[in-house]
């Protein structure tokens, strides 16, 4: 499984041949920084690493009298290690919230078939993971020993995974109603 921000980046990658400063450029224009900080100079070390795991490919182009640029596409083993990925963390149950962001960004790189079996089995994870919670908050309660504190925390983290429930259930319902599957990040932007 890749590393979030090889993630992202491969992502864009596999949806049209870019060059490092455009992924840039993209990722200043969806706000990344806003619940996933990634510096430019993360993003031309993981351009480097991807191309050392052979999963994107650089050509320089020269375009009149602009300077070389090189730009990436995604190999067959990218394409691979880029699915498996965002199936990996679509279907995660840990709260790792900026892995399930990064998937559902790029959900249309997975069929849809494919991303509606995960998510629901996702969801019936999520659910029993609440049902272990509330097992769990109903046995501390009746033990007398636990502070209210304690169960605090506890609660805390049914309301959490009960959050990620509500999401997984609206991202269900969104996919199935989608018509053109082809949400790309990339795709018109003008950069």
């Amino acid at each position: 499984m890749l590393p979030k921000v090889h993630a992202l980046i491969l992502g864009m990658i596999k949806e049209r041949p870019i060059n490092p400063y455009e992924i840039t450029k993209l990722l200043d224009y969806i706000h990344i920084n806003d619940w996933f900080p990634v510096a430019a100079s993360s993003v031309y070390a993981t351009i480097r690493n991807l191309q050392q795991k052979g999963f994107i490919t650089g050509t320089v182009k020269k375009d009149g009298n602009m300077p070389e640029k090189t730009v990436y596409s995604i190999t067959e083993a990218g394409e691979k290690e880029i699915c498996d990925t965002l199936m990996a963390y679509l279907g995660s149950t840990d709260l790792d919230n900026s892995k399930f962001n990064i998937a559902c960004i790029m959900l249309c790189h997975l069929e849809k078939e494919k991303v509606l079996e995960i998510l629901r089995q996702r969801l019936i994870q999520l659910r029993g993971i609440a049902g272990g919670i509330r097992g769990q908050i109903d046995a501390l309660k009746a033990s007398g020993r636990v502070p209210v504190t304690g169960i605090s925390a506890v609660r805390h983290n049914l309301y959490l995974i009960e959050a990620e429930i509500t999401s997984t259930e609206e991202l269900i319902a969104d996919v199935e109603r989608d018509t053109t599957w082809n949400h790309f990040l990339t795709l018109d932007t003008k950069l």
